[in-house]
């Protein structure tokens, strides 16, 4: 399971070469200044298993639900089965950075969760 590590602004995740996760955390950490909630309970329900994840014109977050749903630049994922999106819950995180390609990686939910709380707890006290 990947780990973070907060350095300044920035936390960085753990086999995470294009840095899509860690901007997913930064992006999700701040969701609480957009709508006045607590980030604890902004992020629980957004990133339960039936929460609606995130879109903003910048980073994208979702559950994927059928093999469509993953991003054609992570065609070549073939470890997900038709039968996989029944029994797991898979999320996509897709930077979405104007004038440039897209980039998008692939979380299983209960890992998402707990780099998001790893994330919530290093961070505590600094908005």
């Amino acid at each position: 399971m990947r780990t973070v590590r907060p350095e300044g602004p920035i936390i960085y995740v753990t086999d995470d070469p294009n840095l899509v996760i860690s901007d997913f955390l930064g992006y999700a950490l701040s969701l609480h200044k957009i709508s006045g909630r607590p980030r604890a309970e902004e992020l629980a329900e957004r990133f339960s298993p039936e929460g609606s994840g995130m879109a903003l014109p910048i980073f994208v977050a979702y559950r994927a639900t059928e093999p469509d749903d993953i991003p054609p630049e992570l065609n070549e994922l073939s470890e997900y089965a038709k039968d996989d999106f029944d029994r797991m819950e898979i999320w996509v995180l897709t930077r979405l950075p104007p004038g440039q390609l897209s980039e998008s990686a692939v979380v299983e939910g209960s890992e998402l969760r707990h780099l998001l709380n790893e994330a919530l707890a290093q961070t505590t006290g600094s908005n």
